[in-house]
C-alpha cells in the first residue's frame, strides 16, 4: 500500500485542540495496528525524561463499548515520534511517513490560521462590502441585493485567491478593504452580466 493510499484512507489521525496538534494513542494501535493495549505498554516503557512526558505525553481516559473508562495517551508530534522511533519495518515506516505528512498538514493548517484576518477584521470586511453596496445600490430590492453580494465576494475572493474572504491574509487586510471601496457593480441591464449573477449561489 502506497503512502497515498494511506493519507487517502486514513482522515483525522491527528488533530488539533487549543492551536496545538495532538494524535493520541487509539489512533496509534489503528494507524500502525497494534492492540492498544500493547502500545499503552510502549508509552509507559519510554525511557524519555519527566520533563519530556510532561510536555509531550498526556494521560486521559475514553469510554469503551460499555461505558467504563479505560485510559490512553494523547501526544504531540514530538511525542509521537519518540514513541514511533521504536516501531520498524517497512510498514511502520510507511505508517510513520504517513504521520509526518499528517501533523505538517495540521501544523500548515495551524500557521496559516494564525497569518489570517482576525474575527473583527472580518466584521470589518463584511460591513465594508454591505456600506459599498448601499452607496452603489441603495434601493436594490432583496433577491437582486444578494446576487450583487455574491459578485461581489466571488470577486474578491478572485483577486486574493482564496476559497473564503476570510481566508485573506492579514497583511494584505488594508488591501481588501480598498478593493471593496473601488470596487464597481456590474449592470443588472447586461445580459453576460445577468447570466454571471445567476450562476453565483454562495457569497462567503
Amino acid at each position: 500500500m502506497t503512502l497515498q493510499q494511506l493519507l487517502e484512507g486514513q482522515q483525522g489521525i491527528v488533530y488539533v485542540s487549543d492551536n496545538k496538534a495532538f494524535t493520541d494513542s487509539r489512533i496509534i494501535a489503528d494507524v500502525f495496528q497494534k492492540g492498544h493495549d500493547k502500545v499503552l505498554r510502549d508509552i509507559r516503557n519510554l525511557k524519555c525524561s519527566e520533563a519530556f512526558r510532561l510536555t509531550n505525553i498526556g494521560e486521559a481516559d475514553y469510554l469503551n463499548g460499555q461505558g467504563r473508562k479505560m485510559p490512553m495517551y494523547v501526544l504531540t508530534f514530538d511525542g509521537f515520534v519518540i514513541l514511533a522511533m521504536g516501531y520498524t519495518g517497512e510498514k511502520a515506516m510507511q505508517f510513520k511517513e504517513l504521520y509526518i505528512a499528517a501533523f505538517n498538514h495540521a501544523h500548515q493548517l495551524l500557521a496559516n490560521r494564525q497569518n489570517t484576518l482576525l474575527f473583527i477584521e472580518q466584521q470589518a470586511i463584511s460591513s465594508a462590502v454591505k456600506e459599498r453596496l448601499s452607496i452603489l445600490h441603495p434601493n436594490l430590492s432583496p433577491l437582486a441585493k444578494r446576487k450583487y453580494f455574491s459578485i461581489l465576494y466571488k470577486t474578491l475572493k478572485q483577486q486574493f485567491q482564496v476559497l473564503s474572504y476570510k481566508d485573506i491574509p492579514r497583511s494584505s487586510f488594508a488591501e481588501a478593504l480598498a478593493f471593496i471601496n473601488h470596487w464597481d457593480s456590474p449592470k443588472l441591464g447586461s445580459p453576460q452580466k445577468n447570466k454571471e449573477i445567476q450562476e453565483v449561489e454562495y457569497f462567503e
